[in-house]
């Protein structure tokens, strides 16, 4: 990766260990004599760092990761607590692991990103997209076409467009497969459709999803809501063309370590 000259140091407001691990990270920074900034939330970028690291969970990395899209500004996800699928290091192991960027011994991998468009809506999303009910009415109708072909239409809790990165999130606990992160495809799941006969299905990541939903429709970026679809609406779901970059260290541990360990394999 490239030289670090600058590093924001990202945590979720509140959240006072987390700020006092950045408080070390940028310590050590500064004895390095490499300036660096703590956030809790990514500006406008003016003036973008050469790294950020974030401090927390998965969600603390997905929302700066959005925040920060279309750049690709490689991010070192330090893990503050118990899940951690896409963590680099723990926060004990940071002045460990900020040395390995600084000598060079890191790498980035890229991971690919969803871009969903539709009426008055457009959000990007490293695990998944999702299409649910709304307050109003949990049940959902959807039509699904790819590339102009309609695949199927059913009723149900919604469906989920996954990335490789998000085939361990709400993919995996809707039942769909685990995929390598860099695969080049994407998941369709349904969400308790009422068809026996649908499962999950797996599409190169040329691949156009189109959903379109007979009934008003709440549309989820990583879990955040990015706006609703009116009844027929339809979104445009495909891979986006900015990538999201993860740093990863040499004693990062591999997906089949973290299956191992997260989903108890082992």
């Amino acid at each position: 990766m490239r030289e670090v000259k600058r590093v924001w140091f990202v945590h979720r407001a509140g959240r006072e260990e987390a700020a006092a691990v950045a408080g070390q990270g940028l310590r050590f920074l500064e004895r390095q004599g490499i300036p660096g900034e703590i956030i809790t939330e990514v500006p406008p970028p003016k003036s973008l760092p050469d790294l950020v690291v974030t401090v927390g969970g998965d969600g603390t990395l997905l929302h700066t990761a959005a925040a920060l899209y279309p750049h690709e500004v490689p991010i070192l996800p330090v893990l503050l607590g118990a899940v951690g699928f896409l963590s680099a290091c723990r926060a004990e192991e940071l002045e460990a692991g900020l040395a390995e960027v600084l000598a060079g011994r890191a790498r980035v991998e890229r991971r690919a990103r969803l871009l969903g468009q539709g009426p008055g809506l457009s959000a990007t999303a490293l695990n998944e997209l999702a299409l649910v009910g709304t307050a109003q009415s949990r049940f959902v109708e959807v039509v699904v076409r790819i590339d102009g072909e309609e695949v199927s239409r059913f009723g149900g809790d919604g469906l989920l467009v996954a990335t490789p990165t998000g085939s361990t999130a709400y993919a995996l606990a809707a039942g769909g497969p685990i995929l390598d992160p860099g695969l080049p495809g994407f998941l369709l799941v349904p969400l308790c459709p009422h068809r026996l006969g649908l499962r999950p299905l797996v599409l190169p990541d040329s691949a156009a999803v189109e959903v379109q939903s007979t009934r008003a429709a709440l549309v989820l970026a990583d879990g955040d809501p990015v706006g609703v679809l009116s009844p027929d609406g339809k979104i445009l779901i495909r891979r986006a063309p900015k990538d999201t970059l993860l740093v990863r260290l040499p004693g990062t541990p591999s997906l089949f370590a973290r299956l191992r360990e997260k989903l108890g394999w082992s």
